[in-house]
């Protein structure tokens, strides 16, 4: 399901901007640079990261992250332009604390909350169940939008190998409640009581006590309290998952793909985009980061390799020898010029490279309606506002150049 061509459609008429992708592809900064021009924009903008580093906060000027939205101080407001009325907010997941607080909703008592929360087994299932990072995203995502404190709500979502994690993450919170290991335990635990594990015979009883003797602990009897005491809640997790499927499925949710632009990386960028789509979730478009391109956003310079083999070439070399020899560092101008060639002519097989690994990408994304941005590789790591703005330029530009699209892309094809 796409929603849109141009990327202003991530601040006009959503609540909630889904960051998606694989680790290492600048998720975070995407996501902070986008709440960051919603502020700018008037609008009371959240970030939701799941990167436990610092840059983000020194960044943003906050003197820390927790599981609670910090705002942006009104010096760094005025610093990054936010306009009168606009707000920025951040916040850092707390897998832990957040299904503490699930229990602490769905619990029927406090004594059932308090039984729950000192369990060991619950202790490491809250930290260690598959999917529990991206279920605590979506939950932590819930609770925000539940308040309508927020006019947008930005989400940094964990690294995924694959593109459903992330949505399939309550039904796999589900599936574990349902699963034959849950109801062969769970079931003798209800007709023998809170020890009934004791008069399990055969294998299962075995391997029970097995485990009881690796792990150290009481094993038996944590989980036998453990499974009683979700099964009164299982009921309340079911209703909660359908309710964050449907919002991220509905109309105030955009999803944008962050890619890399490397061969593998745009590959991988691809598969995830299919899954993305055949999921059916309200796609937006896709945002390769850390593109190498020339100053102004141009392409690979066509004629390069032919143009320092023509006669015109000499003339010039000539004068960038010159200029050389008379620079504060004056050395050998010819060699220092022969250096500066092929620098240039490394960087620019670079920028032809990147072009070309992120063509599928384009064209999958314009054939697909999507809109489609590249976020220059600056010359050092975005770790201020600064950098989040300049971030924020690229992505909601009215387009991308006209010569950095089609024509370029027939280029590279031909070559």
């Amino acid at each position: 399901m796409n929603v849109a061509t141009e990327p202003e459609v991530l601040l006009h008429g959503a609540r909630i901007v889904v960051c998606v992708g694989t680790g290492g592809v600048g998720k975070t900064t995407v996501a902070a640079s986008i709440a960051l021009e919603a502020a700018r924009r008037g609008a009371r903008a959240l970030v939701l990261t799941i990167d436990p580093a610092r840059r983000l906060a020194d960044a943003l000027g906050v003197a820390e992250l927790d599981d609670e939205p910090r705002e942006l101080p009104e010096a760094m407001k005025v610093k990054a332009g936010i306009a009168e009325g606009g707000r920025l907010f951040a916040m850092m997941l707390d897998m832990k604390r957040t299904f503490d607080g699930l229990v602490t909703r769905f619990a029927d008592s406090p004594e059932t909350r308090s039984r729950i929360l000192a369990n060991p087994i619950y202790q490491h299932v809250s930290d260690a169940l598959a999917g529990s990072a991206e279920y605590a995203a979506m939950e932590k995502v819930f609770e925000m939008m539940e308040n309508e404190h927020f006019d947008l709500i930005v989400l940094d979502t964990p690294p995924s190998q694959h593109a459903l994690d992330f949505l399939d993450a309550p039904q796999r919170l589900l599936e574990f409640l349902d699963s034959r290991l849950v109801k062969l335990l769970v079931h003798p635990a209800f007709s023998a009581g809170r020890f009934g594990f004791r008069l399990f015979q055969g294998t299962t009883h075995r391997v029970l006590k097995l485990l009881e003797r690796i792990s150290g602990i009481t094993f038996l009897e944590d989980v036998s309290e453990f499974l009683l005491a979700f099964e009164g809640m299982s009921e309340g997790f079911r209703q909660r998952a359908r309710r964050v499927q449907s919002m991220l499925l509905g109309s105030d949710a955009r999803f944008i793909l962050v890619a890399a632009p490397s061969p593998e990386a745009a590959r991988d960028a691809g598969d995830f985009l299919e899954h993305l789509e055949r999921s059916q979730v309200p796609l937006a478009g896709v945002v390769v980061n850390r593109v190498r391109l020339w100053p102004n956003g141009e392409p690979a310079r066509s004629g390069l390799e032919q143009y320092t083999r023509d006669d015109a070439f000499d003339a010039d070399f000539e004068r960038l020898a010159r200029a050389l020899e008379r620079g504060e560092n004056a050395g050998d101008g010819e060699a220092a010029a022969r250096a500066a060639i092929e620098v240039v002519r490394e960087y620019d097989s670079l920028v032809r490279l990147d072009r070309q690994s992120t063509t599928a990408l384009r064209k999958h994304s314009r054939r697909s309606g999507l809109f489609f941005r590249c976020i220059p590789e600056f010359p050092r790591d975005v770790h201020d506002l600064a950098g989040l703005s300049q971030i924020a330029v690229h992505l909601f530009a009215a387009d991308e150049p006209e010569s950095n699209t089609s024509d370029t892309v027939n280029d590279v094809e031909r070559r």
